[in-house]
């Protein structure tokens, strides 16, 4: 009876020592630690230092080992496991919800055709790049030639299935420090940090390039053209709202003259492409 007894608390020792981890690991996620989860933990420290108590009691009259003695080492047993199992179902618990919402907040941020960064997301960045107020930076404005004519052709599916490509293209093409997103319908925008050894025109011609590479599209290979407007901080415009509108300004100038890009230049703010603006669609009117 009393190695049975023994037994038994050893293995709801053990049980206690792997709940020592999780419980731990919970503790350590911020969003979802509190004093409660830091009570648990101590509690268990507590109960590891208990149950070698008990076992120390039980070798110390091993031979007198009684019938409630043995009661209580299998409530031990079952005790110290029962504290597994809820530190771990609890962190399996919270490792899920975790990653909902990240999920969340990466759909809340990011475009859900293209998993580019979205409008929003694109507002916050400019923003973040003229806080730290750099020697300058590029904004660019991109727009798909005649991308209405290939939804009308060959369907909205096979226009989504392009404008994947495209962004792709344009994902890859853009330098490892730049920031692409989608702001809407056939619309791209572009933070490019303005470095000695770069040269934006070299950036734009770069991705006109890729996107003159065929795209395979409803059985069909078909081509598609691009209008880049450039504008440049703090030259052009110091708040976000004016890059972004003087970016556009130059996009629409390149795309009314049949050219493939632009710098926004002093002069368009007059014209008329300074009276479009965009929806969050990226319809123009």
């Amino acid at each position: 009876m009393d190695f049975f007894a023994l037994t038994m608390v050893l293995l709801g020792l053990v049980g206690l020592a792997l709940s020592l981890r999780p419980a731990y690991d919970i503790c350590a996620y911020s969003q979802f630690s509190s004093k409660g989860w830091l009570a648990l933990l101590m509690m268990i420290v507590l109960f590891v230092i208990g149950y070698f108590s008990y076992l120390s009691l039980l070798l110390q009259h091993q031979d007198r080992v009684n019938f409630i003695e043995v009661i209580v080492a299998g409530i031990f047993l079952a005790g110290g496991w029962f504290v597994f199992l809820v530190t771990n179902l609890s962190k399996q618990t919270i490792e899920n919800l975790d990653d909902i919402l990240q999920q969340k907040a990466h759909q809340a941020s990011h475009d859900i055709l293209t998993g580019l960064p979205n409008r929003q997301q694109f507002y916050q960045q400019l923003d973040s790049a003229i806080a730290r107020k750099p020697d300058s930076f590029y904004c660019m404005m991109l727009d798909i030639d005649n991308f209405k004519m290939i939804n009308n052709t060959f369907g909205h599916v096979e226009g989504d299935k392009v404008l994947q490509v495209v962004a792709d293209r344009i994902n890859q093409t853009v330098p490892s420090d730049g920031v692409i997103a989608r702001i809407g319908g056939d619309q791209f925008a572009l933070i490019v940090p303005d470095i000695e050894a770069r040269n934006i025109t070299v950036v734009a011609k770069e991705i006109e390039q890729a996107l003159l590479v065929d795209i395979p599209c409803s059985g069909h290979m078909i081509v598609v053209g691009v209008s880049i407007g450039i504008s440049k901080y703090p030259d052009n415009a110091q708040d976000r709202k004016t890059l972004m509108k003087t970016a556009d300004n130059a996009m629409y100038h390149a795309k009314e003259h049949d050219i493939a890009h632009h710098y926004y230049q002093a002069e368009l703010q007059s014209s008329q492409y300074a009276s479009f603006t965009a929806d969050p669609h990226g319809r123009r009117f």
